[in-house]
């Protein structure tokens, strides 16, 4: 290029003489990029037609994004150990999903189901804790566990089986048992095992949510539950989770996602978030408020603690907007519960108890 060339070729980039550069950091130049991105399936109809069309298209973006879920194996359940724990006993059960993958899990079981009856099966799943399923389902025999449970109100397995549900607590990949060193101090992982699942063509999300379709099989196929009557709930990467299997799977009829409402769009500029989480290329479509969309016209609870520092109120807000326009779109407003409460990143259960048992009395 000669001297005039070049001289053309910087005017060109030149605003009132100040060169336009992104940030020389690659860092930087990522966290810009995702700032600025604007998603390209956001919902913008206002009848049901229009949201269910829209639904029917982001929910066959979202399955390819996941990549390659893995086939299922046939579904086997094996109970392994029972313990009595008053108004329900708490089965220690493993079952498997792909081929050769084995969930451990406990089933809570309430003891006054009649001969006959069925009642609402709830997939409860954790969060990031140390002790994964454990500390869901009330096991406090350590200083520790104690702590853990007191400090998120992470029981909600066992708040919800002594409210009289069917309720199925698996360990995640990564977590729980399914980690290496457990019991012992949790290392986070989450990075790695993505990179690892990207290396093979897979996703962590999609292989979660492999696991807990699973799981709804196992709820649906036992005798004392209501298979038209499946629910979830969940904590953190639990309420992340419980948006991502009601929004894939509409076996669940009513969802309780808390301390998740928060977008990656907002989350990932920092660039260091869970893996756990990740699903590449998403925010090209939509983000979290679209995949929560999937969710109407059935009923859900979206909690947030006001002290919660994972969820920036100016984000949260515009989520919020997002997903009031599907259920508005869907005619179900009103199916839609926002509880904002008192507390930082922890479980509630206020308005979900209430909301599940107008659920179970086909009061929604």
């Amino acid at each position: 290029m000669d001297t005039t060339s070049l001289q053309q070729a910087k005017q060109a980039r030149c605003v009132e003489g100040v060169l336009k550069v992104r940030p020389l950091s690659f860092e930087d130049d990522l966290s810009q990029l995702i700032d600025q991105a604007r998603p390209q399936m956001l919902f913008d109809g206002s009848t049901p037609e229009e949201l269910q069309a829209w639904q029917d298209e982001f929910r066959k973006i979202l399955t390819v994004l996941l990549c390659n879920i893995p086939p299922r194996a046939e579904l086997c359940l094996q109970f392994q150990e029972e313990v009595d724990c008053g108004s329900y006993v708490r089965h220690r059960v493993m079952y498997q999903t792909e081929a050769e993958v084995w969930v451990p899990a406990y089933l809570l079981v309430p003891k006054d189901i009649r001969g006959g009856e069925k009642r609402p099966g709830l997939l409860c799943i954790h969060g990031h804790g140390h002790f994964g399923k454990d500390s869901v389902v009330g096991i406090v025999d350590t200083p520790e566990r104690k702590t853990e449970v007191e400090q998120t109100r992470y029981n909600y397995g066992q708040m919800f089986a002594e409210q009289g549900y069917v309720v199925l607590a698996p360990d995640l990949r990564g977590f729980g048992e399914r980690r290496p060193g457990y019991p012992g101090p949790r290392v986070d992982y989450c990075p790695r095992n993505y990179m690892c699942a990207t290396l093979l063509g897979m996703t962590v999300v999609g292989l979660h949510v492999l696991d807990l379709q699973a799981a709804l099989d196992v709820l649906a196929g036992l005798e004392y539950v209501d298979e038209q009557m499946l629910g979830a709930a969940g904590l953190s990467l639990g309420g992340r989770m419980t948006m991502m299997i009601a929004a894939m799977d509409e076996r669940v009829k009513v969802a309780v996602p808390s301390g998740c409402m928060n977008l990656f769009q907002e989350r990932y500029q920092a660039l260091v978030q869970c893996g756990a989480q990740l699903i590449p290329g998403l925010l090209q479509y939509g983000d979290t408020p679209e995949i929560f969309s999937l969710i109407a016209p059935r009923p859900m609870v979206i909690e947030i603690g006001l002290q919660d520092p994972l969820i920036p109120r100016v984000w949260a807000t515009r989520g919020l907007e997002r997903i009031r326009r599907a259920y508005r779109a869907a005619g179900a407003l009103d199916r839609l519960f926002i509880e904002e409460f008192n507390g930082g990143h922890q479980f509630s259960g206020k308005v979900a108890t209430e909301v599940l048992r107008k659920w179970r009395e086909g009061q929604l």
